[in-house]
């Protein structure tokens, strides 16, 4: 017997597809309908941003049990793509994908493809949307231009990007909001990651109980390590602007890695975030196979 793909089922659903979309409390929600290359610029911007992930959290892991490794944000992931064999080709599928992320993500908040309404709550979501589109607009420009060959893939560390801020009080009352949206934002992958609401977006029909597990386990955890590591950022950021330096600013995944591992048992907590952030990559690959587009 041919085995069929979600997309299929999704599709044609059978009686006993409509009784296993519902599973632990979870239901597959309706979601309005969208053209199918949507749904193709979806599917593979998951699978990028999962990849990307993946090697930040595999290198972290390396890192605590001795087997190499090093603390490493996206931008370094996205090198270390480049450094494997058939690196630019790979760099070339990786830009792609996290330029179809971004795509993804604008139609989300322009079309309101989740159904998220144009509420107060609504709207705060569909711009969170845009915002994680154009940071991974950034990404997928910047892993283009390193298959392009236009750029030496050099650190080009941000340190002191609040400096400039830092001059005026009205500076360093933006940084100081812009710490406190970010801290805002780690409590709600907490609160997202509890309530696992991430679970309604698959197609639940196509998936094995096991295949289900999986995806709420890996979600949580993946989401929860994505919260710590926001909290770190933006728990620095406000340290700027209330004592107004930038010293031990952080940037970015990577500086809020490096300040975990700089704890004591830093090894351990860097091994646990490693395999977190492992785990937000199964979660992503995961919603890029089995995620619902209600396809006209």
């Amino acid at each position: 017997m041919s085995t069929s793909s979600p997309s299929a089922q999704r599709r044609h659903p059978s009686v006993s597809d409509s009784q296993s979309s519902t599973w632990h409390g979870f239901q597959t929600r309706s979601m309005p309908e969208v053209p199918a290359w949507i749904e193709s610029l979806g599917r593979f911007g998951h699978f990028a941003k999962g990849l990307v992930y993946f090697i930040m959290g595999f290198l972290a892991f390396k890192l605590a049990i001795g087997a190499g490794g090093e603390i490493a944000g996206a931008r370094d992931a996205i090198r270390e793509i480049g450094q494997q064999p058939f690196g630019r080709f790979l760099l070339g599928l990786v830009a792609i994908g996290l330029l179809g992320y971004f795509a993804w993500r604008a139609v989300q908040a322009g079309k309101d493809t989740d159904g998220v309404g144009n509420g107060v709550k609504g709207v705060c979501k569909r711009i969170g949307y845009a915002v994680s589109g154009v940071a991974y607009l950034s990404l997928g420009c910047f892993a283009g231009s390193l298959a392009l060959g236009w750029s030496s893939g050099g650190n080009g560390s941000q340190g002191g990007a609040a400096s400039p801020l830092l001059e005026s009080t009205w500076g360093r009352i933006a940084l100081g909001l812009a710490g406190a949206v970010t801290v805002a934002v780690a409590c709600y992958f907490f609160y997202k990651a509890y309530r696992a609401k991430f679970m309604t977006k698959y197609e639940l029909s196509a998936m094995s109980e096991t295949t289900r597990k999986l995806a709420l386990h890996a979600g949580r955890t993946g989401i929860s390590t994505r919260g710590i590591a926001f909290a770190i950022i933006g728990g620095f950021i406000l340290m700027s602007a209330i004592r107004g330096t930038s010293d031990g600013e952080i940037a970015g995944m990577s500086d809020a890695l490096a300040a975990i591992a700089a704890q004591t048992y830093g090894k351990i907590l860097i091994g646990i975030t490693g395999f977190g952030l492992m785990c937000y990559a199964v979660h992503m690959l995961l919603m890029g196979w089995y995620r619902r587009f209600n396809v006209k």
